[in-house]
């Protein structure tokens, strides 16, 4: 009989190991538990972050210092808050010939002209002084409204029209020896597109990068399209509007920008004032639009496109919208709204229209359902080890044994050898040891907010 029951109790306990052991690997090798190398840092007046989904064999360590260097490099063509930077070094130039600069710059300048041209001047390079101005800029002065005179004066100096680019030799040329050019609304994606072209080439497929907001990717995450969450445009709430999937095998859905008035603001006497400059006028955008979210091919097309939208407000930038064929997502405020807000898209975005006005957002049920998943493998795995520990205690109760210590503890039982195992384990106590190390594993966030 005793026989008997050591044999049941063995493929008893056996069996319980194989499905808590299942448990762990189905957790292991679900895309939301799957190894994900992540790292970021501060760059452009913000942050940036790096997923990388199974990082290449080589790349552990070169990988953060790769992009570093990308990152210092763009630093060095296009801010305006390094002295010495190829744009800094144009600003300050005050001759009207052309001006060698980096094919990159050049590049940049060049989609940034033609963005200018294709909304009338709405989205304007050559905006920086405005900025500086309203104290909206890298010098960052008491908050107050300029004096008009001063607003006329700059407008006169400044216009995409008064700016010339080649891109063979790569050079830029001023119509006014005072004009400035600022890339800050369009450099950020333009960084996120070399980072993630950097990855690719180092052997890197399935990448996800943000910088300030603005995302690209590549591949996929264990087959799942990588998700980027667009928050409500509202400082005082975190709450997630969509969860949008960036499905790169679209062909033209792989980066997502979103540009708005709700984070940089400042208010005089009860009338706020958005960062948001239109160049036409000098003046803080007044329309209701708050957020301007633009899902394109690149980055840099994203970014620039959800600035120049944003400026245009809901009617024009939806027109434009619809005549570039772009996928884009307005939201406008309206009090009449359940949501406090009123949204209008083109393209793929016209899905999340209805959820964002009732005030839940098709994301926040996204990121439910998978909290979910992963609460419900936690509780499968507790309750297979929790039915296993009952049966060992069942039998060492049958058995009339003592316990010596946990499995794979400092008192497991010594075998004659000397090596150590125990009833859970069917080999010495490396397996153990194993388990232990799988059942660390902790999943991965696939959710990102931009903002």
């Amino acid at each position: 009989m005793k026989s008997l029951w050591c044999s049941m109790k063995s493929r008893l306990l056996a069996s319980l190991f194989v499905i808590a052991c299942l448990c762990i690997q189905s957790a292991g090798s679900s895309p939301l538990y799957a190894q994900m190398s992540e790292f970021g840092g501060p760059t452009m007046g913000t942050s940036y972050s790096v997923k990388i989904f199974e990082m290449p064999s080589g790349l552990e360590e070169d990988a953060p210092f790769l992009v570093d260097q990308m990152l210092r490099q763009v630093n060095d063509q296009m801010s305006t808050y390094l002295e010495n930077s190829e744009i800094s070094r144009f600003n300050r130039s005050d001759s009207t010939e052309w001006f060698p600069v980096s094919r990159e710059l050049a590049e940049v300048v060049s989609y940034s002209q033609t963005v200018s041209q294709k909304t009338g001047g709405a989205f304007d390079i050559t905006v920086g002084p405005l900025v500086n101005a309203w104290n909206f800029g890298p010098d960052r002065g008491v908050r107050t409204v300029p004096d008009a005179e001063l607003l006329a004066e700059i407008v006169e100096s400044t216009g995409y029209d008064k700016l010339a680019v080649r891109l063979e030799p790569p050079a830029l040329k001023k119509t006014v020896p005072e004009l400035e050019i600022d890339l800050s609304a369009v450099a950020k994606g333009y960084a996120v597109d070399r980072v993630v072209a950097l990855l690719n080439e180092r052997g890197a497929k399935d990448v996800f990068v943000e910088i300030g907001g603005e995302v690209s990717v590549s591949g996929s995450k264990a087959g799942q399209w990588w998700k980027v969450g667009i928050q409500m445009p509202d400082a005082a709430t975190n709450s997630v509007l969509i969860a949008h999937s960036l499905n790169v095998g679209g062909g033209n859905d792989r980066s997502m920008a979103t540009s708005g008035d709700y984070r940089n603001f400042f208010e005089v006497d009860g009338k706020r004032y958005s960062h948001t400059i239109d160049p036409r006028t000098g003046m803080p955008i007044e329309h209701a639009l708050a957020s301007v979210t633009v899902v394109a091919e690149t980055c840099m097309a994203a970014d620039a496109w959800a600035t120049a939208l944003n400026v245009l407000g809901p009617s024009q930038a939806l027109q434009i919208a619809q005549a570039e064929k772009m996928d884009v997502l307005l939201v406008a405020r309206d009090d009449s709204q359940a949501s406090g807000y009123q949204l209008s898209a083109n393209g793929r975005p016209q899905q999340y229209r209805a959820a964002g006005e009732a005030g839940g957002g098709a994301g926040e049920q996204e990121v439910a359902d998978e909290g979910n998943g992963r609460f419900t493998m936690f509780v499968v795995t507790a309750v297979a080890f929790a039915v296993l520990l009952f049966a060992m205690s069942v039998g060492v109760l049958f058995g009339q044994r003592s316990i010596s210590g946990s499995c794979g503890g400092v008192n497991g039982t010594k075998n004659e050898d000397g090596s150590v195992s125990c009833s859970l384990c069917s080999s010495p106590s490396d397996a153990c040891r194993e388990l232990r190390d799988r059942m660390k594993n902790k999943p991965d966030n696939d959710m990102v907010d931009v903002s």
